[in-house]
């Protein structure tokens, strides 16, 4: 049965949305970083090291706080054969973060961060041309990380390591449409899950060039096996046609990542930064989804890895100001074979901007990021995949806001 097929697996599957990164990978949790594109595993020592490379993390002195959020606006459409178009209608999404880290002993600090990497909502109008596949949908991951750093300067002049362990409690909800001829009915499903991972990462100054800055991180996959119920309400007699009522599971890994990152000085006021992200999307290939009365289905996604390459620079125009800006290049793990409504998605061309202005022992940043619009078409490889032929844009704005505070010495 097609219809409840794509039902289901939109449920408790991705649910990303029109997020700001490949796939459903939300990048923005920190207005500096997002200010210079990202580019920030070679030098980070504020708490969001927490985040992108807690090898940063035992080189900030003092006890440090930043909380932040990021206004996400984000749109998308299909145009069909036809030329028929059709907007998401999805409302802005805000997302919270903040982080703590403190130095223990001069080797030594800790931290524990809160922010939401993998998510975002999308919605589409209602009895739009795929609204079988999907209505409405949130998905949200939790990301609860406490970390230690050590700074092993004496051992080895100018190099840090530091690891966090990624607590990871997810929900997930939808609306859907349910179409037999002229007969329509709703579904309504959620559910909820809890995974573990992990991050470790380095950064390292030369002794001998103190100008060049290296940083490595690695993020783990996390594994979630959710548990939901289904709800399905449609007029007899196709009431019948369906399961009934009930709990459905199903497991969704978050992909894990590699970032690398090269920094240079190249005044004592610019520092120019280059990092590269792997994201290892291949492994999700398909969602097998278990449903009531001992059913099961099966839907292909053939996701594909991607590398993400991020360039960002800062400029000190005063001793308490700082200016950035940054350009990505973030390709899509979605190929043309799958992708849909269900997560339109493109290879993406952002740019960024941004400041910092500091007073006392706080400072204000802003970070912008806007996403051109870009669009992938369909593939023709096969006339049934995917089912909905045409075109998919995405574009998206980010306005992100942070506020730090540095405490002790």
């Amino acid at each position: 049965m097609k219809t409840l097929r794509n039902v289901l697996f939109l449920a408790v599957g991705l649910g990303g949305g029109v997020a700001t990164a490949n796939g459903f990978y939300i990048n923005e949790h920190d207005a500096k970083v997002t200010g210079r594109a990202g580019a920030t595993t070679a030098t980070n020592s504020d708490p969001s090291a927490i985040v992108f490379n807690p090898g940063g993390i035992p080189l900030a002195e003092g006890t440090n706080v930043a909380i932040g959020s990021a206004l996400i606006v984000a749109k998308g459409s299909y145009t069909d054969t036809m030329d028929n178009r059709t907007d998401t209608d999805s409302s802005p999404a805000v997302l919270p973060s903040i982080m703590v880290t403190s130095r223990v002993h001069e080797m030594v600090a800790v931290g524990i961060g809160f922010h939401l990497p993998f998510g975002l909502a999308v919605s589409w109008p209602d009895r739009h041309a795929q609204a079988d596949v999907i209505q409405d949908q949130k998905l949200r991951t939790y990301f609860i990380t406490p970390a230690v750093g050590l700074n092993l300067g004496k051992q080895v002049p100018g190099l840090s390591i530091g690891g966090g362990l990624d607590l990871v409690p997810a929900t997930v909800e939808l609306e859907n449409a349910l179409i037999f001829g002229d007969t329509r009915g709703t579904a309504h499903l959620g559910g909820d899950a809890f995974g573990f991972g992990f991050r470790v990462g380095v950064q390292y100054q030369p002794e001998a060039l103190p100008q060049l800055h290296l940083g490595a991180m690695y993020r783990h996959k996390v594994k979630l096996d959710f548990k939901g119920d289904g709800d399905f309400d449609i007029a007899d007699p196709y009431r019948g046609q369906l399961p009934p009522d009930g709990e459905i599971s199903t497991t969704l890994t978050l992909p894990g990542a590699i970032s690398g990152g090269v920094a240079y000085d190249a005044t004592p006021e610019l520092q120019l930064e280059l990092n590269a992200v792997w994201i290892n999307w291949k492994k999700f290939d398909e969602l097998r989804i278990d449903l009531p009365g001992d059913a099961e289905t099966v839907s292909p996604q053939d996701y594909k890895n991607t590398v993400t390459i991020r360039v960002g620079g800062e400029y000190k125009v005063a001793p308490n100001a700082a200016i950035r800006a940054g350009y990505i290049y973030d390709p899509t793990p979605v190929p043309g074979t799958t992708v849909s409504a269900r997560l339109p998605d493109a290879n993406r061309h952002d740019i960024t901007v941004g400041g910092t202005y500091a007073f006392g022992n706080y400072e204000a940043t802003l970070g912008l990021l806007y996403v051109l619009p870009s669009s992938q078409e369909t593939s023709d490889e096969d006339p049934y995949m995917p089912q909905f032929k045409g075109t998919y844009e995405v574009t998206a704005f980010v306005a992100s806001l942070g506020l730090q505070g540095r405490f002790g010495k």
